[in-house]
């Protein structure tokens, strides 16, 4: 239920503002409310006992003129026990209690006084006066009184606290999440822009700590590619001159001279691999291309050594889609190359367009890998189980998804009963 920083932040807060508003409120009752009630209690009980002397040995005519002079007067009512008032099925507030109590205690009472309430919401309590019983109200804090403003102004204050709390949290959550966006779209070929440094300190020393990071990554990145391609373009001029020894011992043994033909082959085909992946396709521009045309020369590309009549192609006649060519082409040619070598014939390619993006999904019936570890396989060098004892460079799922990358798009595997598919998306926006 918790699991973001929001929520927990959120959670602390409200808990806080509410322990916060429950202490001030034990504060102000003790400390404020419980003191005057006391004190009007002992007020009362000091009029009261002055009432009660008054009336002692009283003649009943003139003890009824000092009751109504009494009611008169609006701040204590008296009725005799034979008049009681009229039930109005209210309980005593908080501070009411306490006024009974205090009162009860200033009188020498052992327990609560009687107490009833009447229609209008007033407290009467049963006391006697003069050695006669009466019903006695007297105007003591009630209704909107202390208790109630302090109710009243800790919803404001808890409203106004939650409201400043969430104002807060947003200016953390809005950068963390801006942060987060900006990481996803990382590359390690150091494309990607630096992450903005703002927010509170604290972000903003992470997002510099990260761009130092990215930073180092892009370098390392860097020096992987000019390292690749130079080893590869210095291999190529004794792997020309190794041919060249081939042709000249052209007839003296056939097979030996194939043998070694095809492990030229295999060696410039690595160092393609090698160069490809250095040099990146970012920098090819991206324009109308036939794609149908474009898959054609791709499964020519992969198929040189199998045929082409071995990889099907399922595609409209004619698909004209923004690309960089040369990139789309080798990652095909990739995919196919891969299917061709460590899946399973029949080997096809489909090309679709679902009207927001281009699918090129090349099947094989063979049971590929898991799609969980799709990640680990578009690495460098990354080699599934069937191709470890292979001849490959691990480079051809990388090359693949840095050329989908380079235009707005993605790879993906499909495993289904009987067909492992990858599938090439790339975006109308590329």
């Amino acid at each position: 239920m918790l699991h973001t920083l929001f929520r927990r932040n959120l959670a602390l807060m409200v808990g806080v503002v509410l322990a916060g508003q429950a202490l001030a409120g034990l504060l102000v009752t003790t400390l404020v409310i419980r003191p005057q009630v006391i004190r009007i209690a002992e007020v009362t009980a000091d009029m009261l006992s002055a009432v009660d002397d008054a009336m002692m040995g009283m003649a009943p005519a003139r003890r009824a003129a000092l009751v109504a002079q009494i009611n008169a007067g609006g701040r204590m009512e008296l009725r005799p026990q034979s008049h009681p008032p009229s039930d109005g099925l209210r309980a005593p507030t908080m501070i009411e209690r306490q006024y009974l109590i205090a009162l009860a205690s200033r009188l020498r009472h052992d327990e609560i006084l009687i107490w009833r309430t009447d229609g209008p919401g007033r407290l009467w309590f049963l006391l006697q006066l003069g050695g006669d019983p009466y019903w006695i109200s007297i105007s003591a804090p009630r209704e909107r009184g202390a208790v109630a403003s302090l109710v009243v102004a800790s919803i404001i204050a808890f409203i106004v606290s939650v409201a400043g709390g969430l104002g807060l949290q947003y200016t953390i959550d809005r950068p963390l999440r801006r942060l987060a966006a900006e990481l996803d779209d990382y590359h390690a070929d150091g494309t990607a822009a630096p992450l903005a440094i703002e927010g509170p300190a604290e972000i903003a020393a992470v997002a510099q700590a990260l761009n130092r990071m990215t930073g180092r990554l892009a370098e390392a990145e860097a020096e992987r590619a000019v390292m690749l391609a130079g080893v590869s373009h210095d291999l190529r001029t004794p792997l020309t001159r190794l041919r060249l020894c081939l042709e000249m011992l052209a007839g003296q043994d056939p097979d030996l001279e194939a043998t070694a033909s095809r492990q030229v082959d295999r060696i410039e085909d690595m160092l393609g691999q090698f160069l490809s992946f250095a040099r990146g396709f970012a920098d090819e521009p991206c324009q109308p291309t036939d794609v149908v045309a474009l898959a054609r020369a791709a499964i020519a590309d992969a198929g040189a050594d199998t045929g082409l009549d071995s990889v099907s192609l399922d595609a409209p006649e004619t698909l004209v889609h923004p690309l960089r060519a040369q990139a789309t082409r080798r990652a095909i040619a990739n995919l196919v190359g891969n299917a061709l070598r460590h899946g399973k014939a029949p080997v096809g390619v489909r090309i679709t367009h679902d009207g927001s993006a281009l699918r090129v999904s090349v099947h094989d019936a063979g049971q590929g890998f898991d799609p969980a570890a799709a990640q680990t396989m578009l690495r460098p060098f990354a080699r599934g189980d069937s191709a470890r004892s292979g001849d490959g460079t691990g480079l051809g799922l990388a090359i693949t998804q840095r050329a989908a990358l380079a235009q707005g798009g993605r790879v993906e595997f499909h495993r289904d009963p009987g067909e492992f598919s990858a599938v090439l998306i790339l975006p109308d926006q590329a």
